[in-house]
């Protein structure tokens, strides 16, 4: 019987499943099971490494005090939550470890639970059992209830909305008089807007639950369990803690059981949470202390793919680990990136300001306008100006344009090659500071392949060695033919015995301790030029094996009992086979290979390259290690240990063997449990000593020609890139210095590391008692101070005394200053540092942080623990990671990571789990990515720029001015909310789509926590530059229009207030209006237009527009031309059609005042270029200081 089983070989039921699992299982399981590994030390110490932050409850009136009085900035709120996810993650993680379940024996799990294997549960017992842990199902995270409807309508800023709305239609009924449609038609419109918002919550609310949809599917439809002595199907839902269950082939587990009884061929399928392809051999013993690793327990929701079992049901429903994984998702909140957040906290802020500016209007509107201006301004009128505020402060515009950009920057990145799997990992990108890098297949090109051999005592090249050669001989002799194919096989089959001995070991150990294979398709070429599917290490293995002998040949002439697949933790893979062929009736073997360091002290005896076994000896020892460090630190070659143990045939018919085999066969530990796959893995892994050493084997896999040039690019920008491997240090450091991860000429280690920490503790020491010595100075007597100053005065001796002890205070200060330069240069001269991961164990707190200091890393041969305590580490010291990965180990690590990168040939739960796949697995890609992120960041400001100044001062200003200085108001709230919700978005499209400045890749990553979205001297480009002279623009549009068309000089339109009515200045009130209506619009069209120059004036912060020309060469964008006529004909469509004129009092713009606003425009562009010439001439001017 075969162990290992192949997809294909699966039962239909288990393939449905695979593919309905939902993505995130994996990831959150593998998470789960490393933090449950970890002992009380590591989680101590990374606790303490770990920022922290203070969580605040999620109370909803703190919620709604934080939108209101956003104080908390954007990095703050980001780390809070991420922090409540730890604790969340932590929690379930430290529930889940002091589950008993496993530890128990099997006489103490039925007595804990009260039950027996002859009877089951008792009836009475099941009704009480029930009641207490309920039915055994997964309850949806949330529900489409009353409370979902009210949290999507009134939810956020919607809040604020639904006050506006209010308050629009109560002005036009009943507080209006008379009723005023403008209002009417306001309070629609934003009905309107609040409806699309809702839905939006509720199309995120469905695809959540989606994910609960996706998990409910994993358990089954019903199950056979054993009550009152009788085995009945019952559903899955109705069983409680203590049933006795019954599971076979093609079920699956209803509940998390732990099994009791399982038959001899029992293998589990737990790839939806491992992400292993590998079947779990089923097992009544505890196998591991981790509760998800150990093989006793089976998960609900996990399959059985062969055999059967009897197992007691130990945590049912929300308790079960689906059950924990389901709610640790659901739960949790959506998840927001910095620049989301920072754009909630910008509009918050802003919509606290309009309430306090509106609030403000209503107050002196009933304080002293109502009073000293009777007939002034209505109720209506003040309510509706104070609201309006509220609904026109706030960019309209913005959310969509921060959708649109990440939509847009995600195209971009597609065209390369480059799958974003969510919008907001774009932005995420543009923080990142360091990336920790897989080595093979990320740095390489995963083309590995064996360039040397060694035996006891000889090395050769495989290209020209005796190996190939003594082969072909072989073959030769045998008088290999092609035809008939059936009689060449079997001559070939035949041939493996002809080989010399060393060969044919090591060919067996290569091949069958293989978990890779040749692409069918590729029959016939060249070996070197075939596709080999599998591990890159199993792939150079076979495509040597292949060298040696045809590997199609000799697979039928072996059958394999026993597959133990590679593992990070133990760093070695085991086959247990037989040879059909063998004279010895079928004598197993078993086939081992892995890290050096960890098989050879299992090994007792080493073969020569005669094929002769020889003791291991202590020289010999040295000799391999001396060997692996050689290989790998000239040559950069992976180093395997091919390892081999015989064991005797059954006691039958015994036959002659030669004498040299005679002693390295051991007793078979095998016979008889052939079919037990449980049995042959515990005989497997008991006989894990006294191994022969078969020979050693170096491979090598070439970087990626773009590696390098990456890096620089990486260097450049201010990214730090470290290899996190589990090769051997010196090998990765050979290959890290071919990618010029490592460019230092003196590369630091452990000892360094150690070294530094101990002088900057003992720096700080020093400092400290510095600090005291000068406070107790300080804290002298002042009778001796009056008598240092008497001493001074009186005589020489006392002014010398005094200089004496003033230079001795300057020289402590210089050592001091000296001291801390001196470990400045030192800890920079460290730049390259090489640690692996045993070292990794001694690292503290104060250690960890000289490693993060170094520019360039690699760590070496490290455990999925470790790399996710590297993350971890370096996230805790503010920086953004970003980590590559191909196989489920890296799962953990790349969840803990702010942007997970999976490779595109990288497994497909990987992929899945990923935030970012490279789809042409080129590493260089990610440059790209990172630059598109920084991107959508320098886009967005240029579109709050740009928005800003129209919004809250342009805006603004005709409010405050008709409510203070007493002018009709110059822009109406309907022709605020055109602006804010149509002409600018256009505009802000364009600019989302600016390519990048030269000089994006030059400057450092942005660090959240100190450079945030917007900042004072954002705020005082967008309002006390380009607002001020829209402002003014639109105000000098509104007199000259009521000067032009109705005689009205500005002066006699200041302090009018009440006066502004029937009669005043000859004119009727209708009169009056429609001259308020045509100026209003002249005032419209000219921030329209001004809007144009500040288009052009937000595409740069220093750079030109001849630079950054937006007509032609690389910087062209012709949108912006486009926004031109759009606003135009929205202008025209608002103020020229009747109804727009009755409804919102708007009136058609003259001719002339299309053209009056331009020369202000190219006005606005031309400050803003003497600004811009200024700061590029001038960088350490005031205004490079006052740049935005």
């Amino acid at each position: 019987m075969e162990f290992q089983l192949s997809i294909e070989s699966r039962p239909p039921t288990m393939a449905r499943i695979k593919s309905e699992r939902p993505v995130f299982l994996a990831s959150e399981y593998r998470t789960l099971s490393v933090h449950m590994d970890e002992d009380e030390r590591q989680q101590t110490r990374r606790q303490r490494a770990r920022r922290r932050w203070h969580i605040l409850q999620s109370a909803w009136w703190r919620e709604l005090a934080n939108e209101l009085v956003p104080l908390r900035t954007a990095h703050e709120q980001h780390e809070t939550e991420e922090q409540q996810r730890n604790a969340s993650l932590a929690k379930v993680a430290r529930q889940l470890r002091n589950l008993p379940f496993h530890k128990d024996t099997i006489g103490e799990i039925y007595t804990r639970f009260h039950t027996s294997p002859a009877q089951g549960l008792e009836s009475q017992a099941i009704t009480r059992l029930r009641g207490y842990h309920g039915y055994n199902v997964l309850r949806p995270a949330s529900r489409i209830a009353v409370a979902n409807v009210i949290r999507w309508f009134f939810g956020g800023f919607n809040r604020f909305l639904w006050v506006a709305m209010v308050v629009f239609w109560l002005c036009w009924k009943p507080i209006g008089n008379p009723p005023q449609p403008g209002n009417m038609a306001l309070a629609i419109v934003i009905i309107f807007v609040i409806c699309l918002q809702a839905m939006f919550s509720a199309w995120q609310q469905w695809i959540t639950s989606r994910a609960m949809h996706s998990i409910a599917s994993m358990i089954p439809a019903e199950t056979v369990v054993l009550r009152d002595g009788v085995a009945a199907r019952v559903a899955p839902a109705e069983l409680v803690p203590g049933d006795v269950v019954y599971l076979r082939a093609g079920d699956r587990a209803p509940a998390d059981v732990r099994l009791v009884e399982v038959s001899a061929d029992l293998l589990l399928d737990r790839s939806a949470f491992s992400g292993s392809p590998e079947p779990t051999v089923g097992d009544v013993n505890c196998t591991s202390a981790n509760y998800l690793e150990t093989r006793n327990i089976v998960v609900m929701g996990a399959n059985v793919t062969q055999g059967h079992c009897r197992a007691i049901v130990v945590s049912t429903g929300d308790k079960t680990v689906l059950g924990r994984i389901s709610r640790l998702r659901t739960t949790k909140r959506h998840e927001k990136t910095i620049l989301q957040l920072e754009v909630r906290r910008l509009v918050n802020g802003l919509t606290t300001l309009s309430l306090v500016v509106g609030t403000i209007f209503v107050i002196l509107w009933a304080a002293w306008l109502r009073a000293s201006f009777p007939g002034f301004m209505s109720v209506a009128d003040a309510l509706a100006n104070g609201v309006g505020v509220l609904v026109t402060f706030v960019p309209g515009s913005l959310p969509i344009s921060l959708t649109l950009a990440l939509t847009s920057i995600a195209k971009r990145m597609q065209r390369h090659k480059v799958l974003i799997k969510n919008l907001t990992t774009v932005e995420t990108l543009g923080t990142v500071s360091a990336i920790c890098c897989e080595k093979t297949g990320t740095l390489t090109q995963r083309r590995m392949c064996v360039t040397r051999v060694a035996f006891a005592e000889k090395e050769e090249d495989m290209e020209l060695g005796e190996l190939v050669r003594d082969a072909t001989a072989v073959l030769e002799r045998n008088h290999r033919i092609h035809r008939p194919r059936a009689a060449a096989v079997r001559r070939n089959m035949t041939a493996i015995k002809y080989l010399p001995r060393a060969a044919r070991r090591l060919f067996e150990t290569a091949l069958l301790c293989n978990g890779a294979g040749f692409d069918s398709l590729t029959t016939g070429m060249p070996v070197h030029e075939r596709i080999a599917v599998g591990d890159a290490t199993d792939c150079a293995l076979l495509r040597m094996a292949e060298e040696i002998f045809p590997t199609a040949d000799a697979r039928p002439a072996y059958s394999t009992l026993l597959t133990i697949p590679f593992s990070t933790r133990r760093r070695w893979m085991l086959a247990v086979c037989v040879n059909q062929l063998d004279e010895d009736d079928g004598a197993p073997f078993m086939v081992v290979k892995g890290a050096p360091e960890r098989l050879l002290p299992k090994c007792s005896t080493i073969q020569d390259a005669a094929g002769r076994s020889v003791p291991l000896d202590a020289a010999r020892r040295r000799q391999i290690e001396q060997t692996q460090r050689r290989w790998a630190a000239d040559h950069g070659c992976r180093v395997l240990l091919l390892c081999r143990r015989d064991f005797s045939p059954p006691p039958a018919e015994p036959n002659e063997k030669e004498d040299d085999e005679d002693d390295d066969e051991d007793e078979n530990p095998f016979v008889g449990i052939e079919d037990s796959p449980a049995l042959l893995h515990a005989a497997a892994t008991g006989c894990m000593h006294g191994l022969c050493v078969v020979g050693l084997v170096g491979m090598v896999d070439p970087p990626r020609p773009e590696i390098p040039s990456a890096v620089d690019t990486f260097r450049s920008a201010g990214i730090r890139v470290f290899m996190a491997t589990g090769d051997y240090a010196p090998t990765a450091a050979f290959v890290a210095r071919q990618c010029r991860i490592i460019t230092a000429d003196a590369v630091d280690g452990l000892e360094q590391v150690l070294e530094h920490a101990e002088g900057a503790v003992a720096a700080e020491k020093e400092e400290e008692s510095n600090e005291k010595e000068d406070a107790v100075s300080q804290t002298c007597s002042v009778e001796q101070q009056q008598q240092q100053q008497k001493q001074l005065v009186d005589g020489n001796g006392g002014a010398a005394a005094l200089a004496t002890q003033e230079k001795e205070a300057r020289l402590r200060s210089a050592s001091a200053s000296a001291s801390g330069a001196d470990s400045q240069r030192t800890l920079a001269g460290r730049s390259a540092l090489v640690i692996s991961g045993p070292e990794m164990r001694e690292l503290q707190t104060e250690h960890w942080d000289v490693v993060a200091s170094y520019e360039e890393i690699v760590f070496a041969r490290i455990t999925p623990e470790q790399k996710l305590q590297i993350v971890e580490e370096l996230r805790a010291r503010d920086n953004y990671v970003a980590v590559t990965g191909d196989d489920v180990p890296d799962l953990p690590a790349m969840r803990a990571a702010h942007v997970g990168v999976a490779m595109g040939n990288g497994s497909e739960v990987v992929k899945e789990a990923a935030d970012m796949v490279l789809l042409d697995n080129n590493f260089a890609s990610v440059v790209v990515a990172i630059e598109s992120g920084r991107l959508v960041f320098v886009n967005l400001k240029k579109v709050i720029i740009y928005l800003l100044p129209m919004t809250n001062m342009s805006e603004i200003m005709p409010s405050l001015l008709n409510v203070v200085l007493g002018l009709p108001i110059p822009l109406s709230t309907f022709l605020m909310l055109v602006i804010n919700t149509v002409t600018d978005v256009w505009a802000s499209v364009a600019l989302i789509e600016e390519e990048p400045e030269n000089d994006i890749m030059l400057a450092p990553p942005r660090n959240p926590k100190s450079e945030g979205l917007v900042n004072t001297r954002f705020f005082l480009q967008a309002y006390g530059f380009i607002g001020l002279i829209q402002t003014l623009t639109g105000h000098i549009a509104f007199f000259l229009c009521l000067y032009l068309k109705g005689g009205i000089s500005p002066s006699q339109v200041f302090l009018a207030f009440n006066s502004w009515s029937d009669g005043y200045l000859g004119k009727s009130k209708d009169e009056l209006a429609r001259l308020v209506g045509i100026a209003g619009s002249s005032h419209f069209m000219a921030l329209v237009a001004m809007q144009w120059g500040n288009m052009f004036v937000a595409r740069t912060r220093t750079r030109s527009i001849v630079q950054q020309n937006p007509f032609w060469g690389p910087a062209r964008n012709l949108r912006l031309l486009v926004a031109i006529p759009i606003s135009i004909g929205v202008a025209l469509f608002v103020n020229e059609i009747a109804w727009f004129n009755s409804v919102f009092l708007t009136g058609r713009i003259p001719v002339e005042f299309f053209f009056i606003p331009i020369p202000f425009a190219f006005a606005l562009v031309a400050c803003d270029e003497a600004r811009k010439l200024l700061v590029r001439c001038f960088p350490t001017s005031i205004f490079a200081r006052l740049a935005w």
